[in-house]
C-alpha cells in the first residue's frame, strides 16, 4: 500500500487529465488518496499506541486554523479548507511513523518507481517532441508563450511545471540514493541523469531549472584536495552561470519582461496579500477567505479589497478558478496571520533534524529539498499537490526522530 500510494500520486495528473477529456471532472482525487493515507496514519496509531513529537506541531497548528475560523467566523467552509490544508502532513505523519526498516525499503522502492515514471516520460516524449501542438490539444492542455515556438514538453503532468517539478525530484533522489547509499553508478544510471536533466531543460520552467543547478553547484563531491575542489568548482560556477544566462535570454526574454514588470500577476497578488493582512493581524483573514479553494464561495474579502478573477486567472482562463490558489505561501500566510510562524517551525525542525544514519549527501538533499520545497511554494500551491505530498514521503522517509527541545548548533555534520 505505500508503493501504491506513490504511484497513485504520480500518476495524479494523467487521471486527472483522462477524466476530464471524459467529460468527467474528478476533482476530488487527492483529496480521497489523502484520506486514505489518513486512515493509515490512525491504524499506524492505534497499532503502535504513540505518536511522534513533530505531529505535536502539527496538531498546534490544526488547533490554530480551527481557534481562527471560530474567531473569524468562516465556518462551515472554513473547517473544509483546514482539511485541505492538513493532506501534506497527514503524509509527511505517516511515512514518518514506520520504522526505519519499513523506510529503507520504500526509499529503495521509490527509486524504481521513479525510474519506471522516467521511462514512461521517455517513451510519451517520443511522441510529443513532433507533434507537440497536437498532444497538447488532445489533452486539452492550453498552450503559453515559452520554449522554441510553443514548443515545451508536459508529458503526461499537463504542464512545464509540473514535469520539471518531476524531473528535479528524480535529480535529487538520484544523487541521494546513489551517493547516500553508495551504490554503484553505472552508464546506465548516467544516461537516467542525463536524461532527467535534457526533460527538465526542455519543460522551460525557469525557477525549477535555477533551482537545480544550484543544487549541482553546491552539492557536497568528494574531492582529492581543497585545491582541486575549488578549481572545480569555480569552473562548474562559471559553467552553470553562461548557461543560465544564455537559457534565459534567448527563451525567456518575453517572460522575463513581464516577470519584471509591476503588472505581473505574483507581485500583485504579494502587494493584495500585504495588504489584506496588514488589516487582520494577528490573526489574519482566516482558513478559507483568501486565494484559497473555498474562498471562491465566499467572496468578502475579494470584494472588499477589489481582488477579481483577472488577478487569480480563472477569467481569462475561462474556468472557475486559476491556477494560484490554496497554499501558495502569500496567499496562506495571509490567512494564517501569526499562525505561518508555527507552520515554519515546523519545517524549521525538519531543516535541522538529522536523517537516520547521519549520511552528509542524505542530509544534503533533504535539507536542499525543504528549501526548493518552500522556495516553489512563492510560486505555485505545492502545498496541495501531488508533487509537495511526494516531498513529504520524502522528508518523512530520510528523517530520523525528531527532538521539539533541542536544537543544533552546526548544520554542516547531516
Amino acid at each position: 500500500m505505500k508503493k501504491l500510494v506513490i504511484i497513485l500520486l504520480i500518476l495524479q495528473p494523467l487521471i486527472n487529465k483522462i477524466t476530464l477529456k471524459s467529460g468527467v471532472s474528478f476533482d476530488v482525487y487527492n483529496e480521497l488518496l489523502s484520506m486514505l493515507v489518513f486512515f493509515m496514519y490512525l491504524y499506524q496509531l492505534l497499532k503502535r499506541g504513540k505518536i511522534t513529537s513533530i505531529s505535536l506541531v502539527f496538531f498546534t497548528l490544526l488547533l490554530y486554523m480551527v481557534l481562527t475560523t471560530f474567531i473569524k467566523s468562516t465556518y462551515p467552509l472554513g473547517f473544509f479548507q483546514i482539511v485541505i490544508y492538513s493532506q501534506w502532513f497527514f503524509y509527511f505523519l505517516y511515512y514518518h511513523s514506520l520504522t526505519i526498516e519499513e523506510k529503507h525499503q520504500t526509499l529503495y522502492s521509490l527509486k524504481k518507481i521513479l525510474d519506471k515514471t522516467l521511462l514512461l516520460v521517455l517513451i510519451i516524449a517520443v511522441f510529443e517532441i513532433p507533434f507537440h501542438k497536437q498532444f497538447k490539444d488532445f489533452l486539452g492542455i492550453i498552450s503559453h508563450d515559452r520554449g522554441i515556438g510553443g514548443f515545451y514538453l508536459v508529458s503526461f503532468f499537463g504542464s512545464g511545471p509540473s514535469l520539471a517539478n518531476f524531473m528535479s525530484l528524480y535529480i535529487v533522489f538520484w544523487y541521494f540514493y546513489h551517493y547516500g547509499f553508495q551504490e554503484l553508478i553505472t552508464k546506465r544510471d548516467k544516461r537516467k541523469l542525463i536524461l532527467a536533466f535534457v526533460f527538465l531543460i526542455l519543460s522551460f520552467s525557469r525557477k525549477e531549472v535555477l533551482f537545480v543547478f544550484l543544487f549541482m553547484l553546491f552539492f557536497p563531491f568528494p574531492y582529492r584536495s581543497q585545491l582541486r575542489k575549488w578549481m572545480k568548482k569555480t569552473i562548474v560556477f562559471v559553467g552553470i552561470f553562461a548557461g543560465l544566462f544564455i537559457y534565459y535570454i534567448v527563451f525567456f526574454s518575453k517572460a522575463n519582461q513581464v516577470a519584471f514588470g509591476d503588472k505581473y500577476i505574483r507581485w500583485r497578488i504579494a502587494e493584495k496579500s500585504h495588504e489584506i493582512l496588514m488589516d487582520n493581524l494577528p490573526w489574519g483573514s482566516g482558513i478559507g477567505t483568501f486565494g484559497s479553494r473555498v474562498s471562491l464561495m465566499a467572496t468578502d474579502v475579494y470584494e472588499k479589497y477589489n481582488v477579481g478573477p483577472e488577478m487569480l486567472g480563472y477569467e481569462v482562463l475561462n474556468q472557475t478558478r486559476g491556477p494560484i490558489y490554496d497554499a501558495f505561501m502569500f496567499t496562506f500566510t495571509t490567512e494564517l496571520g501569526i499562525g505561518i510562524l508555527i507552520f515554519m517551525f515546523f519545517f524549521f525542525k525538519l531543516f535541522e533534524a538529522r536523517v537516520w544514519d547521519r549520511n552528509k549527501y542524505k542530509g544534503y538533499c533533504k535539507n536542499f529539498l525543504i528549501v526548493y520545497f518552500l522556495g516553489l511554494s512563492f510560486f505555485q500551491p505545492v502545498l496541495i499537490s501531488s508533487f509537495g505530498y511526494l516531498c513529504a514521503i520524502f522528508f518523512a522517509l530520510t528523517i530520523n526522530k525528531i527532538s521539539l527541545l533541542k536544537f543544533r548548533t552546526k548544520y554542516a555534520k547531516t
